[in-house]
This record gives structure tokens, C-alpha cells and sequence, in this order.
């Protein structure tokens, strides 16, 4: 399917364009008339007959589902179909968007621009982040799931996805960063989150693999009921930093491997410091044969504590040293 034009707004501006014509005025009020009959049925709940929160998701309308989400303040954009042969991440896998999408992070689209998208059928986007009001949680399978489960607070809104569930929660009204394969307490999982600049399909829409996404939880609860989202339910795991030893070697061996230290020109990042750094962890851990504790206080006390320089990145080059130097140890003794 070709990308559909985006409909600038003040081309329809008042519908000035059915007022130019008798037979475009016509075709409005016919679409009018079919869109009012099919959102009756798309926006009224109804216990038990298929519809979740007034939005029926096997309602033949998908424009009348498009005008609903609409109406609840979600930016909506088009997505063509699923289409046999199209490769993931390409225009005919059922989640590339119709349209060049960016101004819809910005502004919600007009009911004229949703008549003319959905004036077949198609998928359905919902734009995330702070215009549509919500941020959502993908959890793409078994594990991912049971992770949100335990560790995020129940939301009503929900879509049943081929893998998992979309998980909808309210803007917190900063910014909130796309991320994907989120790193966890428990390790990284198919978490994936769309805020700001994101987007995910809509439920009644089609997956590829033929599945079609669907609506579950409770959607009659209205956009500012939802739990508002928090940016320290995904925080990333503390990792553990090495914990300088400051406690200064002593001895005879140490004392003369400082000394070799002290009369070895200090290594300049940009002169051969990589090599010089690690020629000297190599005399050091290897050649006076020390623990890779005191060779890391020893180099730190010669070349460190200069902007540029790392406690971890020393340890690095007398880790790697004491690896795969080739100075027989104690040689130095």
C-alpha cells in the first residue's frame, strides 16, 4: 500500500472543502451518518458483547474505533495491514506507520485526517508520551510478564498482544525516554517502554503472524483514572563498583617496586599511555610478583589521581597484565 499523505489541518479547516461542492458535501454527510451509526456501537459498553470500555474491538468500523480513541484524547495515526512477504520493520508489516508520523507527537489528528486515513481498513497507532496523556509497558513474553506482574502496579488498560500485554499507565508529565530489552533486578528481559516519541498498535488491530491484538482489563475507566507512570519503577540495577583498597603495601618487594615506579617516567594519555601503563602492571605484578591489589594501589599512587585516569581502568591494565604478560613472575624479587 502506498504511504498515505498526511492531511494538513487547515486545508479542512471548517470543512470548507464540502461546502465548495454539492458532491463533496454529500460524501460527507454519507460518511457522517455511517461513522455516527458505528460509533454508537463503538463508544456505548455493553456487558458481555464485545465490547471493553465502549471501544468494540470486532466492530467492522475501524474509523468508528479510531474517532473513539480519539475522543479519549490519544493522538491516532495509521498502520497498513499486515501484507504476506513484507519484512519486519518495513511498510506492510503491520507496524510501520501509513504516514510520516512526528507532527502527531505534537498534535492530535483532525476527525477529517482519521475519515481519510480509515477510509479503508487499516491498523491503528496510538502515538505515546506526553499528548496522548499515557505511557505503555510492553511485556513480549511468559517472564516479562510475571517481572510487570510483580514488580508494577495493577492498570486497568490493557491489550492482549501475540507474545505478552501492552500495559497502559498516565504521563507523568516528564520526559520519558523509549527503551527496550530493559535491564532488571533479574536480569534483562522483553520489557520494552514507549513514551515520548513512541508509539504502539492498538488493540482490534492485526499482528502478522495473523493474531490480532485485543482489548482486555477494564477500558471503561477514563484516561485520568489510570495509575500515573513512575520513572523509578524501571531503574536500572546499581552496579557494584570496585572499592578502592587504600591500604598501602608494605615490604620489602613493594617497596622496591614503588621505587622502580618513581624512576619510571610517569605515561601522558596521548603519548603511549595504554602501552607504557601496562608495561609497568607487568613489571609490577609480575616481575615483583604482588598481589593485583597492592599493583593496583601501587600504579594509582604513580600515575593516577589525574584527570583522564580511573581507578577501574588501572585495574584493568594489572588484571589484564597479571593475564596474559608474559614476565615470568618473581623475576624482579
Amino acid at each position: 500500500m502506498p504511504r498515505i499523505r498526511a492531511i494538513k489541518p487547515e486545508f479542512f479547516a471548517n470543512e470548507r472543502i464540502a461546502q465548495s461542492s454539492p458532491v463533496a458535501l454529500a460524501i460527507v454527510i454519507s460518511e457522517r451518518r455511517q461513522e455516527r451509526a458505528a460509533e454508537a456501537v463503538a463508544i456505548t459498553a455493553t456487558a458481555g458483547g464485545g465490547s471493553v470500555g465502549g471501544l468494540n474491538c470486532s466492530m467492522p468500523s475501524t474509523l468508528a474505533r479510531a474517532l473513539a480513541f480519539r475522543r479519549r484524547g490519544l493522538s491516532v495515526i495509521p498502520v497498513p495491514r499486515p501484507r504476506p512477504g513484507a519484512n519486519s520493520g518495513a511498510p506492510g508489516d503491520g507496524k510501520v506507520p501509513a504516514i510520516p508520523w512526528r507532527e502527531f507527537q505534537n498534535r492530535l489528528p483532525t476527525e477529517i485526517e482519521l475519515r481519510y486515513w480509515f477510509r479503508e481498513d487499516q491498523n491503528i497507532a496510538i502515538v505515546t508520551g506526553r499528548l496522548s496523556g499515557v505511557v505503555v509497558i510492553d511485556a513480549d513474553s511468559p517472564e516479562a510478564l510475571r517481572w510487570t506482574t510483580a514488580h508494577l502496579p495493577y492498570t486497568p488498560w490493557q491489550t492482549k498482544t501475540r507474545r505478552g500485554y501492552h500495559l497502559w499507565y498516565g504521563h507523568p508529565g516528564v520526559p520519558v525516554r523509549n527503551r527496550a530489552r530493559l535491564e532488571t533486578r533479574d536480569g534483562r528481559l522483553a520489557v520494552d517502554l514507549r513514551g515520548d516519541g513512541g508509539y504502539v498498535i492498538a488493540p482490534g488491530s492485526l499482528h502478522a503472524s495473523g493474531t490480532r491484538y485485543t482489548f482486555a482489563g477494564d477500558w471503561t475507566v477514563t484516561p485520568d483514572r489510570l495509575p500515573r507512570f513512575w520513572l523509578g519503577w524501571l531503574e536500572r540495577p546499581a552496579r557494584s563498583r570496585p572499592t578502592p583498597n587504600t591500604t598501602r603495601p608494605a615490604g620489602n618487594v613493594a617497596d622496591r617496586a614503588r621505587r622502580y615506579l618513581a624512576n619510571t617516567p610517569r605515561p601522558e594519555i596521548g603519548a603511549g599511555s595504554d602501552m607504557a601503563t601496562l608495561y609497568a602492571a607487568c613489571r609490577v605484578v609480575r616481575g615483583f610478583g604482588l598481589t593485583e591489589a597492592d599493583a593496583v594501589v601501587l600504579l594509582w599512587e604513580w600515575a593516577g589521581g589525574r584527570p583522564g585516569w580511573t581507578y577501574g581502568w588501572i585495574a584493568r591494565k594489572v588484571r589484564n597484565a597479571r593475564q596474559y604478560g608474559t614476565e615470568p613472575i618473581g623475576a624482579l624479587r
